[in-house]
């Protein structure tokens, strides 16, 4: 089953809890797994989602979404959220049936661990169920889990942004998540990341000015090999498997960007004091060991 990756926070669903008594289910049991089992922030996190039916399951409406909300228990608000579709429609659920696939959500970073009161850890809700949009049935609840979210740091092979960087540049009002910050690479820059010694999943987020670079090709290096060469859309993801091998033994290893092509903001527009040497933007850099 492919998996699916939620990029952006959507709209928060606001469920009330059901007072007393013993949730109804509907004859509905989920069973959810998270891969990987220790969790931090700025990860990719894999839900595996199994539901089935009993005998005495009673039939749904067609076009339930399943609900998958992450609360800070601290400040009681939504960390993040991926409601969506199942697999398989709701109204065609049946006694005796299952439904198995899985998701990928990004925890953002949110922890900061240099604050005198962060504990080493951060406890989250995770809360899973269906509701019909539009409905007034109260959703049903069918899953909840508390989890210890601890920094990235705690597992993350360090990145060191080493030769031909910029300083980084931020922007709050920019409407995606993934480009309120980035830095702009020279011709050459690099970055030494450590060697975790297991296959990794490297995911960039960059962008290039086509206005001024309408044919400007980046070629990624890693460990002094060609990774890839290509001219990238104005805004680009690239995703990669990086093996041992890829690696090599030594207890870091070099991830180049390389832009043919560079400018300087203050040759292109006079009114412009920036005399930098500006490549490619780089919003997003992930390298995490792959979830399996």
């Amino acid at each position: 089953m492919k998996l699916r990756i939620a990029w952006a926070i959507l709209p928060i669903l606001l469920l009330a809890p059901s007072c007393g008594g013993k949730a109804d289910r509907r004859g509905i049991d989920l069973a959810l797994t998270l891969a990987p089992a220790t969790v931090t922030d700025s990860l990719f996190l894999k839900l595996d989602f199994d539901f089935k039916t009993a005998a005495d399951f009673r039939k749904l409406d067609p076009g339930c979404r399943i609900f998958v909300h992450f609360w800070r228990m601290n400040s009681k608000e939504m960390l993040l959220q991926d409601d969506h579709l199942p697999v398989k429609d709701t109204g065609a659920w049946a006694a005796n049936d299952r439904v198995h696939y899985s998701r990928t959500v990004f925890i953002p970073q949110f922890l900061n661990e240099f604050d005198v009161d962060f504990e080493g850890y951060e406890e989250i809700k995770l809360s899973v169920g269906l509701y019909k949009p539009g409905s007034q049935e109260k959703p049903i609840a069918l899953f909840e889990k508390k989890l210890n979210v601890q920094p990235a740091s705690i597992n993350a092979p360090e990145i060191v942004y080493d030769e031909g960087w910029n300083e980084i540049e931020t922007d709050a009002n920019a409407p995606e998540p993934f480009t309120k910050s980035w830095r702009w690479t020279t011709a050459r820059s690099v970055c030494v990341i450590e060697n975790p010694k297991k296959e990794c999943t490297l995911l960039i987020k960059g962008g290039v000015n086509k206005s001024v670079l309408a044919d400007q090709k980046l070629t990624l290096k890693l460990n002094g090999a060609l990774l890839e060469e290509f001219v990238p859309d104005a805004l680009f993801t690239r995703e990669y498997t990086v093996t041992p091998e890829m690696m090599g033994n030594a207890e870091e290893f070099t991830l180049e960007f390389l832009c043919d092509k560079v400018f300087t903001p203050n040759k292109i527009s006079p009114d412009s004091k920036d005399n930098r040497e500006l490549g490619m933007q780089l919003f997003f850099l992930y390298f995490r060991e792959k979830v399996k």
